[in-house]
């Protein structure tokens, strides 16, 4: 018996060793990264099902407070997550926030509210993230290869997003279990990839003490740098657009389109992140090694967009314009992420840049959310209340334009040394 144990023990990592020859560790985290997100999607649409079964009085409201309770997982946790994420070797960064994922889907199956197991949920997003993003910049040598890096993560992000928010419609439109099920599976089967990312030690003289009191001067440094603070300011604006607007959907299409099905809604909110597909291809030919900055004026087009979106009636129209915002939005994040992750690496360390942009995008986007609610609660029209939050995305914009002459100097001057 035990031999036989040993032998299967031996046939399974010399498995696991022929997966590690045929990936290489980019395209290992890539994998693992797909799932997750895939599997993230899937449980949103899987909850909005949930709550639209219950006869929530309130769904839409109800479900923006559950999509809240995600994301204060990331500014409660903000200080200490991007030193476990430097501490620690990032392949078991990225193992454990998969295993907190797969833990709060469980729950679901054991009856516990779905506010709380999103919370867990968001728990294993806020550990994973510092992890899969740090780890690019140790399998990269320079801005290229950064720039593709993050091209192929976010790409295949959004694709996960977009197949898992089809595939979230889809089930959360028939019943619970089959949904929660898959979506375990799948957080597992991105468990088990992640042991095919190469271990590299961190640095375990770390403190967690000292790092949770270093984190509000990390924020300070970050946005005492004129690129880090573009960055940080240029993707917050995204995803806090990016949270609410997937959140207004829900109630924008039955009121102007009569769309009400789960899963055809989840279709059209699928197009912008096919759009956000493209961008990944598009990025590196549209803005190229040091000139990221120019990312910004597709942040502008797609501000457009969405503005646009919101005043039309043709389901063809709208579908068109919320792929142009996905294409536009796409090719404005990647060269900011690439920025930050640059300038972040060498003023404090890749895992606590990441923790400090995860603090920064999701108080954001906790605050547009809670103004979207106030919106509703004041019985604003849901049409007005999305010009409501384009015009606070525009604000954003107002502001970079400010910043963006700098910023272009500052490549200039490090251009010239």
């Amino acid at each position: 018996m035990r031999k036989s144990i040993i032998i299967k023990l031996r046939e399974r990592v010399g498995k696991l060793q022929g997966l590690r020859n045929k990936l290489s560790p980019l395209s290992a985290v890539v994998w693992t990264q797909f799932l997750s997100a895939f599997a993230d999607n899937l449980n949103f649409f899987l909850i909005v099902g949930m709550v639209k079964r219950q006869g929530a009085s309130d769904p839409d409201g109800t479900v923006t407070y559950i999509q809240m309770a995600f994301l204060i997982a990331y500014v409660v946790l903000a200080p200490i997550v991007g030193a476990f994420a430097d501490k620690k070797a990032k392949m078991h960064v990225l193992l454990s926030g998969n295993m907190l994922k797969a833990m709060g889907i469980f729950l679901l199956l054991l009856g516990v509210p779905p506010a709380i197991c999103y919370f867990f949920v968001g728990v294993g997003a806020v550990v994973y993230s510092p992890g899969k993003y740090g780890i690019l910049s140790e399998l990269t040598g320079n801005e290229r290869e950064l720039l593709r890096a993050n091209a192929q993560v976010e790409g295949s992000t959004i694709l996960a997003i977009l197949l898992g928010t089809v595939a979230g419609g889809f089930l959360a439109a028939h019943s619970d279990l089959p949904a929660i099920l898959v979506c375990l599976i799948i957080y597992l089967l991105s468990l088990g990839m992640t042991f095919v990312v190469p271990v590299r030690q961190g640095n375990p003289n770390i403190r967690y003490g000292r790092a949770a009191g270093q984190f509000f001067r990390d924020v300070a440094k970050l946005f005492g740098n004129r690129r880090s603070r573009f960055s940080l300011l240029g993707t917050g604006a995204f995803w806090l657009t990016a949270s609410v607007l997937r959140i207004a959907l829900i109630a924008w299409l039955p009121l102007n389109l009569g769309i009400v099905d789960t899963d055809q809604q989840s279709m059209i909110i699928g197009v912008t992140a096919l759009g956000v597909v493209g961008s990944a291809w598009l990025t590196p030919k549209l803005v190229p090694e040091g000139k990221l900055y120019r990312g910004y004026f597709y942040g502008i087009a797609m501000v457009c967009a969405v503005m646009a979106a919101n005043f039309t009636d043709q389901l063809w129209l709208t579908v068109t314009l919320l792929f142009i915002t996905g294409v536009m939005g796409g090719i404005f994040l990647i060269p900011l992420n690439t920025m930050l992750q640059e300038e972040g690496k060498s003023a404090i360390g890749s895992g606590r840049t990441i923790a400090v942009q995860n603090f920064v995008e999701n108080s954001l986007t906790v605050i547009g959310l809670f103004l979207y609610l106030m919106l509703r609660q004041m019985e604003v029209p849901v049409n007005h209340s999305v010009i409501g939050i384009g015009i606070v995305l525009t604000v954003f914009f107002l502001y970079l334009a400010t910043q963006i002459g700098a910023v272009r100097a500052s490549y200039s001057r490090k251009d010239m040394t």
